[in-house]
């Protein structure tokens, strides 16, 4: 009877163990996932992300792709410019890296772009109630001057408004 005992307790302890070794096994996978998903940002668009200590100095791999703006020693500010990826590697004040991650900058989540192609061109836009012409990567680029003019002198007016002209 103790012997029978002393093997229950046995067996009782190898699946403790496994349990044990299963559940860290399960949260350092889990842990290192999340460091490997990348930040995304969305094109035109502003991302805060907070930091757990301080950093000195930013490197930005692509900066066409994404901007950092140092807002304090511990937020950044990403600002999606086009679509792609990059990477950041952010260093403290010994010159040693704190972090080295992946960047993915990706059109807006928001419905209604549209995309019209005639032959090898191509325009975009913006639709809710109306249409507006939009700037996408790979757009025409008579279609693009037109929207970035338009867009300009609609800046422009707002602005005068703004200061009472």
């Amino acid at each position: 009877m103790l012997y029978q005992n002393i093997k229950r307790l046995f067996a009782l302890e190898r699946i403790l163990i496994s349990i044990l070794f299963s559940i860290l096994s399960l949260s350092l996978f889990t842990s290192s996932t999340a460091v490997a998903e990348p930040i995304t940002v969305f094109i035109d668009e502003a991302k805060i992300v907070e930091l757990s200590r301080p950093i000195a100095q930013v490197i930005i791999g692509n900066p066409a792709i994404a901007d950092v703006t140092i807002q304090s020693k511990k937020i950044l500010v990403f600002t999606g410019k086009s679509s792609g990826h990059t990477n950041i590697i952010l260093l403290d004040e010994d010159n040693q890296e704190i972090l080295n991650k992946k960047v993915h900058v990706t059109t807006s989540r928001e419905t209604g772009l549209v995309m019209v192609y005639r032959g090898s061109t191509r325009n975009s836009y913006h639709c809710g109630t109306v249409c507006n012409g939009t700037v996408n990567l790979g757009d025409n680029s008579k279609f693009t001057a037109n929207v970035l003019s338009a867009t300009d002198a609609r800046l422009k007016s707002a602005s005068k408004a703004a200061k009472g002209n």
